[in-house]
């Protein structure tokens, strides 16, 4: 019977404490994965569905981003202290495979980049930026807007403004206010800037993605729903064409809203390439 941990806790570089949990062996009795998720995301119910999918296949970690759930976060933010997590969670499972979801997917490329062979693979599912375009990886407003919301003490203009950038039509806003969710998304608006700083990192910086594809030599899978919008599979090719060893997968008669053995599946594939059972 495959079993999730209580939470635990893991101390980045900078003293952060990371919250976590494990499902499937202990770490080292099994090829490991651990889940990076995207933006206004944390330990989702469908992750822990995936992991149970994989039960005995895979130990899959999945973890509370900084300034997420119960773990802490320590300004000023940047992407290296969030490499630095990845770093210190890959210290309880070992080299392990991440999988990267929506604007995680830009982290975990990054950490494969950073961190070598602790990063033993990659699985970004539908990456939202088309690395091809040569537009700006992301909306100013996710970044400076944020902000500016969140200095003046009004986190959920903060969560508004990026549902705006993402194209919600504004008609379904009272209902998302009034859903019992909307407290959470309040909770963890700051983060939203972190996230679009991560995207920013795509194309910007001295450390810039887009000048690092070749250091990313890791197996990475490139993964998309057949039912998605036609803007996730240009994503998701373009990412695909600039990896040295990416390779896409389109997962038939799904959208984003992928079942979990599909996902899962996916997941055993990429074990497959980087050498676990």
């Amino acid at each position: 019977m495959t079993t999730t941990t209580a939470d635990a806790f893991t101390t980045s570089a900078d003293g952060t404490r990371i919250a976590y949990d494990l499902t499937g062996p202990n770490p080292g009795l099994a090829p490991a994965i651990v889940v990076v998720d995207g933006v206004l995301a944390h330990r989702l119910p469908i992750t822990l569905a995936v992991a149970t999918e994989l039960g005995d296949r895979a130990t899959t970690l999945r973890y509370d981003r900084r300034g997420r759930g119960d773990s802490g976060d320590t300004p000023p933010y940047s992407v290296d202290r969030e490499i630095d997590d990845l770093a210190a969670l890959l210290e309880v499972t070992g080299p392990a495979a991440l999988l990267g979801i929506s604007s995680g997917a830009f982290l975990a490329l990054r950490a494969a980049a950073d961190l070598g062979s602790r990063v033993t693979g990659v699985l970004c599912y539908e990456p939202p930026y088309d690395v091809a375009s040569g537009a700006a990886p992301t909306d100013p407003r996710m970044i400076a807007g944020v902000e500016n919301c969140i200095e003046v003490g009004d986190p959920g203009s903060a969560v508004e403004l990026f549902l705006d950038v993402v194209g919600m039509p504004c008609r379904l806003l009272p209902r998302m206010r009034e859903s019992p969710s909307w407290a959470d998304l309040e909770a963890i608006a700051p983060t939203i800037a972190y996230d679009g700083r991560v995207l920013a990192g795509v194309a910007l910086g001295r450390r810039a993605l887009m000048g690092r594809w070749d250091t990313i030599g890791q197996p990475v899978l490139v993964v998309d729903g057949a039912a998605s919008a036609a803007p996730v599979a240009v994503a998701a090719e373009s990412l695909a064409a600039v990896l040295p060893a990416g390779r896409r997968v389109t997962l038939p008669g799904h959208g984003t809203d992928v079942p979990p053995e599909a996902m899962a599946d996916a997941v055993a594939g990429l074990l497959r390439r980087t050498g676990g059972r």
